[in-house]
């Protein structure tokens, strides 16, 4: 009985739900320090982790982690009254963390290294406040999410093999180096248009477009944009009853229930759709980040909340499909 219960077919599926959804009630019940944190990068390594990582692989992520989380926040603080030296140092990190992702798209420094950016010009530049507790806030996000994500593939172990891996390009990583500066300074210049507009998204906003934005096969753009717009506009809905049960005041056992059953729900839509991994990213990492939301507020305010949600996610998709039409050109081939 042990071995047919945890060694189902359903088990990726199973792991992908439950491990951040579980922890992101845990840690906001809890009253945590941005609770979204570690929910979030354990969707991040379940689906760059497709079967049970190596003791190895965790002690390399581990140093990742550390370099991420302190070193490159240090250096954009020593910047920060200097605005162009900051700039530049951004411009920098996101250039090397896309041509790292054009190299590999499962690379987990580039993908960790957008975000700890993101978060870093937003918090200084925005909101005006300190970036000096933003290390040890990733840090513990991060550490909380390696020791779930590996305690998720013992509880429920068996490989991911419903969802479709992203293309790797056979040219040269350089052929697109005309492509990925482009891409840098597009993901920039949206990132200070953002932190000017002042909007309480931004964050979201600019995280969804770098997601959107890495695919590695510029021939593929255009498609993969229309069939991002359209599977993740469809996939943000699957929060709209986990919002109407919390603003109904149900119990919170019953809400969650449901945003389980709702993420399930979500996966199998993705298999359906044949999505590729990429595109399932996106879409767990959104579905966690609304139902966080919803969570997090009370009454008509999650309902407004979720709206604004929303909205920001429509707009990113939308931001990010124009930045991948703009570069074609670039990418010397026809789409």
């Amino acid at each position: 009985m042990y071995g047919l219960m945890f060694r189902s077919a359903a088990n990726p599926i199973i792991r992908l739900v439950f491990a951040p959804i579980l922890l992101l009630f845990y840690l906001q019940y809890q009253g945590g320090d941005l609770p979204i944190l570690a929910p979030m990068f354990v969707v991040i390594f379940l689906t760059l982790m497709p079967s049970k990582p190596p003791l190895s692989l965790l002690l390399k992520v581990l140093l990742m982690l550390f370099f991420v989380s302190f070193v490159v926040v240090f250096l954009g603080e020593t910047l920060l009254d200097s605005p162009s030296g900051f700039a530049l140092f951004c411009w920098s990190l996101v250039f090397w963390s896309y041509y790292r992702s054009h190299q590999n798209p499962k690379d987990i420094l580039s993908t960790l290294t957008l975000i700890v950016v993101i978060i870093m010009a937003v918090m200084s530049k925005q909101m005006g406040l300190s970036v000096s507790v933003l290390p040890w806030l990733m840090f513990e996000g991060l550490g909380i999410a390696i020791v779930v994500t590996f305690l998720s593939f013992v509880i429920f172990p068996g490989d991911q093999r419903d969802i479709l891996p992203d293309q790797k390009s056979d040219e040269p990583v350089s052929v697109h180096l005309a492509l990925i500066v482009f891409k840098a300074s597009a993901m920039s210049l949206v990132l200070v248009a953002l932190i000017g507009t002042g909007s309480p998204q931004s964050m979201l906003i600019a995280i969804t477009i770098s997601s959107m934005i890495k695919m590695p096969i510029p021939e593929q753009h255009r498609t993969f944009s229309h069939n991002r717009l359209v599977t993740t506009a469809t996939g943000i809905l699957f929060t709209v009853p986990v919002m109407l049960l919390f603003m109904l005041d149900f119990p919170n056992w019953l809400v969650l229930a449901a945003s389980l059953f709702c993420g399930i729900q979500l996966a199998c839509y993705a298999i359906r759709c044949q999505c590729r991994l990429s595109i399932y990213q996106l879409l767990f990492t959104n579905f966690t980040v609304l139902t966080y939301q919803i969570i997090k507020n009370q009454g008509v305010e999650s309902l407004s909340a979720e709206l604004m949600r929303l909205l920001a996610i429509a707009t990113a998709i939308f931001i990010g499909a124009l930045i991948l039409n703009l570069a074609r050109p670039l990418s010397g081939k026809r789409c």
